[in-house]
Parts: structure tokens; C-alpha cells; sequence
């Protein structure tokens, strides 16, 4: 357990990037929150709190992918932390949405990046997923777009959009077997056969 000096040290750095937040100075705050994560590392701890409070700093900056990754550390020091797994979420579902942005060119160099981050924390999406599929196409890496959107298939496999694109990509490599097999697979999300194999409409 830390005691003594050197822990009144590092508390009093922390109240200064404290007051620097409070203050409104997020960057000088973003400085001395490191310096605080960099302090505690060497004296052989993680702190969640710290971690919390830079991706807050972060955050305001609206350096949103820095943010979430100081969050994914707090969470490793401290899983049972509730406020910080509700920021962890909060920040995660407005990384899926910037991903999906309809807005979003299918071919921005962004794209990879923020699947990345999503995936390594457990948070991709279908439609996260389907982001991915789109860029890899769009980038002229058909086989690892059929790769991804087959994978995508067994892990939604009631998803029309899940399919329809595995029919795209399969399309677009000249595999028209499988396009055909995957369209078929969309044209059957969610009809459910009736019952006792009887069809039309029930008459009183």
C-alpha cells in the first residue's frame, strides 16, 4: 500500500489537475492527469479513478478515441466501478454511431481504426461489422470483405442485412453460387412457415 510522502506528492498532483479541469483548462488538466497515470505506473499501481477523470479531459477535447481507451483501462483496474462502465458505454455506443454514420464515406481511412478499437473491446455491432465489409469492398479487399461478411452471417445469422451483403461481396468476386445462396438467405429473414404448412386468410 502507498503511504508517506510519495503519496501525498502524487495526491497533490492530482488535485492540480483537478483544479486545471475545473478551471476549464482541459488541456493543462490532460498534461498533469498524465503525468499522474505515468507516476502511479511507476510506483507499480493503476489508478481507475485517474484513468476516468483523463478520458473526461479527453473527452471535452473531443479526442473521443483517446477517451475511450483511457476508459478501457479503468475498467481493467476496476471492473466493479460503476460510473466508469457507464461512460465506458456511453463513450463505446458514440463510436459505433460515428462508425455507421450514413455521412461516412465507405472508404474513409477512419473506418479501420474505430472497428479496431470497438472490436478489441468487445463492442463491435452489427452495423459496426457491416462498416467494416463496406470498406474492405471499397478498398478492392474482396477476400477479406467475404471473410468478414461470412463471419458476419454466423454471428447475425437472422440479419437481412447480414446476408444482403455477403450476396454483394460474393457478387463482386464473380461468385455468383453463393451470391445467389445468400440472397436467398435475405428473402427468408423472418418469414416464418405457416403454421401446419396452411396458407390464406382466416374467415369467421
Amino acid at each position: 500500500m502507498l503511504t508517506g510522502t510519495k503519496l501525498e506528492a502524487l495526491l497533490a498532483r492530482l488535485r492540480r489537475a483537478l483544479d486545471e479541469r475545473n478551471g476549464g483548462d482541459v488541456e493543462a488538466a490532460e498534461k498533469v492527469f498524465r503525468e499522474v497515470v505515468a507516476e502511479a505506473q511507476r510506483l507499480g499501481f493503476a489508478s481507475a479513478y485517474v484513468h476516468y477523470m483523463l478520458s473526461g479531459a479527453l473527452d471535452r477535447m473531443g479526442k473521443l478515441e483517446m477517451a475511450f481507451d483511457e476508459l478501457k483501462k479503468a475498467v481493467r483496474a476496476d471492473p466493479l466501478a460503476i460510473p466508469v462502465r457507464h461512460a465506458f458505454q456511453d463513450v463505446a455506443a458514440r463510436l459505433r454511431a460515428a462508425l455507421a454514420d450514413p455521412a461516412r464515406a465507405a472508404d474513409d481511412e477512419a473506418i479501420p481504426r474505430l472497428y479496431t478499437l470497438l472490436v478489441e473491446a468487445g463492442e463491435a455491432d452489427l452495423e459496426a461489422h457491416l462498416a467494416m465489409v463496406r470498406f474492405a469492398v471499397a478498398t478492392a479487399q474482396l477476400e477479406r470483405a467475404r471473410a468478414l461478411a461470412e463471419a458476419v452471417t454466423t454471428l447475425f445469422p437472422v440479419a437481412r442485412e447480414a446476408w444482403e451483403a455477403l450476396a454483394r461481396v460474393a457478387r463482386a468476386q464473380g461468385d455468383v453460387g453463393r451470391a445467389a445462396a445468400a440472397d436467398a438467405e435475405a428473402a427468408g429473414v423472418g418469414v416464418q412457415a405457416p403454421l401446419f404448412g396452411v396458407t390464406g386468410k382466416a374467415l369467421a
